[in-house]
């Protein structure tokens, strides 16, 4: 009786061990294959933002490397899901010397395309001071898309633009500062004033 109690016990043991064996491999076999999976599964895209700069003055060079725009502001911010730029407050200013100086202004910016394209949101301001070859320049709007890269602007909102004493408004706007071309697009309306001549030395 005492061998049949021992030999019952025994195997009670083995089929214990045994379940506990099986129990552990079937977990180490869900772990590896929980572990592949999200290997070969594509990582989630990180949406929030990864850093952040404050009071930041960034200088873009051309390629001969004199600089050819600044861009400064409150704060920048990352968005790493569409390498994409955040700017509160942002101030542009051209630095082309062969190119009349523009700064613009805005109450937000979004920056984009490996900082080729900036848009900018709520009330922007564009402004050039008067030269001996280029007419004194402010634009006022909503919206306005940068390409700083070739100094184009556009826009798809109302704008008024004062030129020297002359003052226009419109709807849907195509400017270039290089070749000082202006376009406005739709519901056109201006008032004309000759300019007072410059003074040539």
């Amino acid at each position: 009786m005492k061998n049949l109690r021992s030999t019952f016990r025994l195997r009670f043991m083995l089929l214990l061990a045994a379940c506990v064996a099986l129990t552990l491999g079937s977990f180490w076999i869900m772990e590896v294959m929980r572990k592949n999976t999200e290997q070969l599964l594509p990582s989630a895209p990180r949406v929030a933002p990864d850093y952040y700069v404050e009071n930041f003055n960034y200088v873009q060079l051309a390629l001969d490397g004199k600089p050819r725009y600044n861009i400064s502001g409150q704060r920048l911010t990352h968005n790493p899901a569409d390498d994409s730029f955040d700017v509160n407050l942002p101030v542009i200013r051209s630095l082309d010397k062969l190119r009349p100086p523009m700064t613009l202004r805005s109450n937000t910016a979004k920056i984009t395309d490996n900082n080729s394209k900036v848009d900018m949101f709520g009330n922007v301001n564009a402004d050039r001071l008067g030269t001996p070859t280029s007419s004194k320049f402010h634009l006022q709007t909503e919206y306005l898309r940068l390409l700083p890269d070739d100094d184009i602007m556009t826009s798809d909102k109302a704008v008024a633009i004062t030129i020297d004493q002359s003052q226009m408004n419109g709807v849907g706007m195509y400017a270039n500062n290089a070749t000082q071309e202006l376009r406005l697009l739709g519901n056109v309306r201006g008032t004309y004033r000759a300019a007072i001549p410059r003074k040539t030395k």
